[in-house]
């Protein structure tokens, strides 16, 4: 199985020049499976301190048409997340997207920072709360949208309920990069899944540095493949027999406490 992960820029929208570089360099491989960004429409409305509702309306927007587009990408199955109204409540909605089945909800996002440039506790609240394997083409996909990866046990949780791979969609900034891929190895390593993780990557409309480094993890935690501002889109062969393997063995097999 072939899948992808990607540092895409700041502020992207379908036809623009980034978008075409991506699509291009995605189809060309045809992978079986893409993760993009966490949000990755347009701009980064979190960085703003006081919640707007008519900036997150256009960001909704945006992303609405931005997923009409995900058939340009020449991918089976494309996953993300993007901004949501559902329930009255303000929403941070993982996806997957197939060629045949189309955009299915599967998890919104349960842990919001509170700082600057990440205002994320003022903009979205956790909607239905579960950590829930999803069917996505081939493969069973666990979600841990950026901050949630720093939760361990949600993603040996999604191993015990036999996730293959666990996606970490981010937005965060170059500073704090060691710290996030010991994290996405950690997740490997308890779950014996793969984690596949892609970030934003270079500096927005406002100012906003974010780091890149999309990554692909094994599951006994050793780094497959690395993006970088000039290779910004990677592609690793995963082999869903050695997560079977992975999750038999130590610390994976270890029992929970009563």
């Amino acid at each position: 199985m072939k899948v992808g992960v990607c540092e895409l820029e700041p502020d992207m929208l379908p036809g623009s020049p980034a978008w075409r570089a991506l699509a291009e360099r995605v189809g060309a491989v045809k992978p079986d499976l893409l993760l993009l960004n966490e949000m990755p429409f347009g701009p980064w409305i979190a960085a703003g301190e006081r919640p707007d509702p008519a900036v997150f309306e256009e960001s909704c927007r945006l992303h609405e048409q931005g997923l009409l587009h995900l058939d340009e990408l020449g991918a089976a199955v494309v996953l993300g997340t993007r901004p949501l109204q559902s329930g009255g409540r303000r929403i941070n909605d993982a996806f997957v997207w197939t060629r045949t089945g189309g955009l299915r909800s599967v998890h919104s996002k349960q842990y919001f920072p509170d700082e600057e440039g990440y205002y994320e506790a003022r903009w979205f609240e956790a909607g239905e709360r579960h950590f829930d394997v999803a069917e996505a083409g081939a493969a069973r996909v666990g979600f841990l949208i950026c901050t949630e990866v720093m939760f361990n046990e949600h993603a040996r949780r999604y191993g015990r309920q036999g996730a293959q791979l666990i996606v970490v969609p981010r937005a965060v900034g170059g500073g704090s990069l060691p710290r996030w891929l010991v994290a996405v190895r950690m997740a490997a390593i308890v779950s014996g899944c793969y984690v596949l993780s892609s970030n934003r990557g270079g500096r927005d409309a406002r100012g906003q540095a974010f780091g890149g480094c999309g990554w692909v993890v094994d599951p006994r935690g050793e780094l497959l493949g690395e993006t970088s501002a000039d290779s910004p889109v990677t592609f690793c062969d995963v082999d869903l027999e050695a997560v079977r393997r992975a999750q038999g063995e130590y610390p994976c097999y270890v029992r929970e406490l009563p």
